[in-house]
């Protein structure tokens, strides 16, 4: 049974009809608006640990459930995941896989500056509409040499362009030569069969099973309100970021590029939680991604969360989101590298220590968005309103 609903949020209306799993739609999405002239809307998670935080076990259980409706070709899928939302569900995505599978590699779409970029596409709603993936290390590079199976993880699909820029420009590539099966796999897909035709046109002859996974599905309509004109904030970052480029030459890889920047070799699961010391467990705590610094952070909370503490997580962003709708409140903090932009947080939960990590080994960019959580919760007194969501009979 079809379900039929209209959204108003401050940037317009939406007109939505869900076809798969309808009742499922307050446990995964709601709605925000961006400050963005290239498109007014935004999805927003309620499982994703993006812009609202969530209890790590939640998110767990998500990723487990994608990856369960997932039907493998063959062994070591190829796992991508889009930057920067959907770096940690990829990853999530990719170690419950190697459960079914004998193993499998991870590897992130970056907005990062890194040596020689594989493949290069471009996202044209995006406010920054550039992204790449970096060069194989050589382990992961050998593991998909025998890849039957591509599957690119985001959060949701509108029209699916990017995706297909990406498949059209994966399969080109003479290591992935064994693929015959592609998975497109999110949270939620608002791709029509019109879009999912299209879709197949970019693949090249020899692709001809594509496999669409997701929690649910459906269509819906952007109706703009003249009198909402959203202005990309001065401070917003739109460019890569130079940070890894400017390290020491020779020095030990950070955490963000053993993460999957760079490709990741799963094997049985991937690596077990982190024990976690009981001085963790005695504050509810805030666990904070930042940016591309997703699984990490998440493994680390779900580990304290599954030891017995009362955690959330969730991770700071460079999308710019305007206050109202189901943002209540943000807190900024520096861009890495570019202590002139801004990176946001969405919905920081109150009465938590915040734990951030930065991916870059930089104190100070986690204390940086740290100070700004606790300054955030000192100073803010109230919130901003939801607004109304009406089922159409």
């Amino acid at each position: 049974m079809n379900r039929t609903m209209s959204h108003q949020i401050q940037a317009g209306s939406l007109d939505i009809e869900i076809h798969q799993d309808g009742h499922r739609l307050e446990e995964l999405v709601t709605f925000a608006s961006r400050l963005n002239p290239k498109r007014g809307y935004l999805f927003v998670s309620r499982v994703l640990g993006k812009h609202l935080p969530v209890r790590p076990s939640t998110m767990n259980a998500i990723h487990a459930e994608l990856a369960d409706r997932i039907q493998l070709l063959g062994n070591t899928p190829y796992v991508v995941g889009m930057a920067e939302t959907a770096v940690g569900l990829g990853a999530g995505v990719a170690r419950h896989l190697t459960n079914k599978s004998h193993d499998g590699v991870f590897h992130h779409t970056t907005r990062f500056l890194v040596p020689s970029p594989w493949v290069r596409i471009r996202e044209a709603h995006s406010h920054a509409d550039t992204m790449h993936l970096a060069t194989l290390d050589e382990t992961p590079r050998q593991a998909i040499a025998t890849s039957q199976d591509i599957v690119l993880v985001d959060d949701e699909v509108s029209t699916g362009r990017t995706l297909a820029q990406l498949a059209e420009a994966l399969l080109a590539q003479p290591e992935l030569g064994q693929v015959k099966r592609l998975h497109i796999v999110s949270l939620v897909s608002w791709l029509s069969e019109e879009d999912r035709a299209q879709l197949m046109t970019k693949l090249p002859p020899s692709i001809k099973d594509v496999r669409f996974v997701q929690l649910m599905a459906g269509r819906f309509t952007f109706t703009p309100y003249p009198a909402y004109q959203a202005v990309l904030p001065s401070n917003v970052d739109t460019d890569f970021c130079s940070a890894l480029m400017d390290q020491i030459t020779g020095q030990r890889k950070l955490p963000i590029e053993r993460e999957g920047l760079h490709g990741l070799h799963i094997t049985n699961g991937g690596p077990e939680l982190p024990s976690i010391a009981k001085e963790l467990l005695h504050l509810p705590t805030t666990v904070m991604g930042m940016g591309e610094f997703l699984d990490s952070p998440f493994r680390l909370a779900l580990a304290m969360e599954s030891s017995g503490g009362d955690v959330v997580f969730q991770s700071s962003t460079r999308s710019p989101i305007a206050l109202g709708d189901c943002i209540n409140t943000k807190i900024e903090h520096p861009a890495p590298g570019a202590p002139d932009k801004r990176h946001f947080l969405y919905n920081p939960a109150p009465g938590r220590f915040p734990m951030a990590k930065d991916g870059l080994g930089w104190m100070t960019t986690a204390n940086d968005l740290q100070a700004s959580y606790n300054a955030h919760h000192d100073l803010t007194s109230k919130t901003l309103p939801h607004s109304p969501m009406m089922e159409v009979v």
